[in-house]
């Protein structure tokens, strides 16, 4: 027996020298290498976290552009499996459980998340959806928690910009692509995530928005699931900042709308405007449509030109005051010189006006457009002095904006003029500009001769608002005195009030401004398209201290509205009114801003029907009518005429029977016809058959009338009829 126990005794011990020794050949002698895989189980790899690209808004505030981040939330369904054993429930009942819990927090249905997990082997992970916000992700995980359901893996997917205002500035806020530049065996990480941008200011201020990446490290087991681990490292992304830019989303609504119109009614190819503050230059607006802008997708029209930054023109007869200018500044000539402005003939070229106006001051030079007398001017200025002037307004180069597809322009050096370029790019030939530059060198006569920095971004600010950087108005050079500049701003309101764009003078606001007209180069050639024009109006008010400057120009406009002061004059009359209007504007004190939207009743007694009518519509006013359908005549109004309402205060219009027939009749003579748009030989013999004694302002086709068309005639009526080309 005790032999037994001593063997047991040898047995036992020689298996525990055996095991001890084996252990120690394991842990100290390590033959099989084990403790480098043990080291490399157990350092930490660095997961990347994704910056979020910051946000753009206008300079009131409004959101414009923001970024919304998604995520891929995975299911580990043998994680799944072993919790329900665990339960003792089924897999099935199992996964109903999940699947509520998924459905409950996101918008993926009950139905959708159970058919992904029942989707191909059981026992290994599954893709529920990369399209998980993070609204929806912080919902699912304490989802989870709370129901204590195992297997949620969730990690970074994509992201996504949101454009809340639709289309508006789409040219000038630009677009943004996903990027990723691959793996990075530095961190082992897979492809870096990132949105770069395209174009637009998106892509102009691409490394202000995008941020910072950040890290973690992280240890995972041998099935990749995350373990604790004490004392590892991880640095925050630094999110990008927010760009708080100048525009004003209000008045970009406004020209974009007035150009949306434009394009259409004139045919033309595209339309752009700017919109500028000349005391700080901010730019307010900055605006470019396309006919086709309307209907096509919102991120295909992000991706195109931004074309007052990009598009190139000649800039044509908005060009002359800016080639006036020196001749004033350097007393080169006289406010009340006459100038003959005749037929202007220098070697073979043969320079013409539209009319023969003969001797012209300096100021009806700009009145009526000129192109003898500022040829004649700039002679007088020399081309040294002419160059540094278009020079130092910022012509032939980009502007500070520097906008992504920015334009410099085409203006060439002074030694490359020839013998026809002084006068040429007097009166806006043989150079191209950019709406931008016309906007910011009219912002200088606008601001006493100061070239002021056009800017586009006001500050940066980080998520919790906090200003990191401002960008205060700055002077960029003193291009000209004040005393010249006022001069020179008498002489463009003088275009509206007594020029070539009288018809868009306004009662309640002094405007000024200069219309242009300019043939098309052909591409590669010193030649001009014969039949496509660039329309173009520069302007500013109000003229007494002006506040905003505005270019407004239609790319190819259709034959009969080529001209600037027929498209896009009343295009820059549209944009002006609607800003004073606008319930934050102050340019215009509100109680003369209430006045304007007031009108007096027209006085419709005896009037027929449709003459009734047709005069209330040019109003827009709303009105009903009472009274025997046979009826023809107006017989009482409510209110009364002379009586300023509103125009969306109901009228009530009352019929009744004529009482003599002859009167009826006498009366449709006694009536003003309509005249604007007729030449002024076919109004002259319409207003005479009428019987009614006409006064003309100008020649050309009649833009204006001072007797409204439908209006009874008085024997003391008196029209004006106002003309222009």
């Amino acid at each position: 027996m005790r032999s037994r126990f001593y063997l047991l005794i040898v047995i036992f011990g020689a298996a525990a020298l055996l095991w001890s020794a084996y252990l120690f050949g394991i842990q100290i002698l390590d033959p099989f290498n084990f403790a480098h895989l043990r080291r490399v189980r157990y350092i930490p790899r660095k997961e990347i976290l994704i910056p979020r690209r910051g946000g753009i808004y206008d300079a009131k505030g409004n959101l414009l552009v923001s970024s919304v981040s998604y995520y891929q939330l995975d299911i580990d369904r043998s994680a799944i499996n072993t919790w329900a054993d665990r339960n003792d429930i089924s897999q099935k009942e199992a996964f109903a459980r999940v699947a509520t819990a998924i459905s409950k927090c996101s918008s993926i249905s009950k139905e959708a998340a159970l058919k992904r997990l029942n989707i191909g082997s059981r026992n290994s992970s599954i893709q529920i959806s990369n399209r998980i916000s993070e609204a929806e992700l912080d919902k699912l995980i304490q989802e989870f928690k709370d129901q204590k359901l195992p297997g949620m893996i969730h990690n970074f997917a994509s992201m996504r910009r949101i454009y809340s205002k639709g289309t508006l500035a789409a040219r000038l806020l630009g677009a943004v692509s996903e990027a990723s530049n691959g793996y990075d065996p530095m961190t082992d990480s897979k492809s870096l995530y990132k949105l770069s941008g395209i174009c637009g200011v998106e892509a102009t201020y691409d490394k202000v928005l995008s941020g910072e990446y950040g890290w973690r490290e992280i240890v995972l087991d041998a099935n990749g699931n995350r373990v604790p681990y004490p004392d590892l490292h991880e640095k925050n992304p630094r999110n990008g900042n927010n760009l708080y830019l100048t525009i004003d989303t209000n008045i970009q609504e406004i020209v974009e709308n007035v150009l949306y119109e434009g394009v259409e009614q004139y045919g033309a190819a595209h339309g752009g405007a700017v919109v500028m503050d000349p005391k700080t230059g901010r730019v307010l607006a900055l605006a470019g449509v396309s006919n086709k802008d309307k209907d096509d997708d919102p991120n295909l029209v992000r991706t195109r030109s931004n074309i007052p930054a990009s598009f190139m023109y000649e800039p044509g007869s908005t060009l002359k005051p800016i080639s006036m200018l020196p001749a004033l500044e350097h007393k080169l000539v006289k406010p009340n010189e006459r100038i003959e402005c005749g037929r202007y003939q220098i070697g073979r070229r043969v320079i013409t006006d539209t009319h023969d106006y003969g001797p012209l001051t300096p100021r009806d030079i700009i009145a009526k457009s000129s192109n003898v007398g500022v040829a004649k001017l700039a002679e007088r200025t020399g081309k040294t002095r002419l160059y540094e002037e278009y020079i130092s307004l910022g012509f032939g180069q980009r502007s500070a904006l520097n906008l992504f597809g920015e334009s410099s322009g085409l203006f060439a050096k002074l030694e490359n003029w020839d013998g026809y370029s002084l006068h040429s790019l007097s009166f806006g030939q043989s150079i191209s500009v950019t709406s931008i530059q016309l906007a910011a060198a009219y912002s200088a006569i606008a601001n006493g001769g100061k070239m002021m920095k056009p800017s586009i971004i006001d500050s940066y600010r980080d998520d919790d608002g906090e200003l990191i950087e401002s960008f205060e108005p700055s002077v960029l050079r003193q291009v000209s005195s004040k005393a010249a500049c006022d001069t020179m701003l008498s002489y463009i309101q003088d275009v509206v009030d007594d020029g070539t764009a009288t018809h868009i003078r306004m009662d309640y606001i002094s405007v000024g401004g200069k219309t242009g007209t300019a043939e098309k180069n052909v591409e590669g050639t010193r030649g001009y398209s014969s039949g496509k024009y660039n329309a173009v109006f520069a302007g500013m008010f109000p003229m007494e201290n002006p506040q905003m400057v505005v270019v407004v120009f239609y790319d190819e406009p259709s034959h009969y509205y080529r001209f600037g002061s027929m498209s896009a004059a009343p295009s820059f009359k549209k944009i002006v009114e609607n800003i004073l209007f606008m319930p934050d504007c102050q340019i215009l004190p509100y109680n003369e801003r209430l006045l304007q939207t007031s009108l007096k009743m027209p006085d419709l007694i005896n009037m027929s029907v449709e003459n009734a009518e047709r005069s209330l519509n040019r109003f827009g006013f709303l009105y009903k009518i009472e009274g025997p359908d046979s009826a023809s005549v107006v017989i009482d109004q409510f209110p009364k005429a002379g009586i300023s309402v509103d125009k969306n205060h109901p009228i009530t219009l009352k019929l009744g029977k004529s009482k003599d027939k002859p009167a009826e009749e006498s009366l449709a003579k006694a009536i003003m016809p309509n005249l604007v748009g007729m030449t002024l030989r076919k109004a002259v013999k319409t207003a005479s058959e009428r019987g009614v004694p006409v006064k003309i302002v100008g020649s050309g086709v009649i833009r204006k009338q001072s007797l409204l068309p439908g209006s009874r005639i008085t024997g003391t009526s008196v029209c004006i009829l106002e003309a222009s080309l």
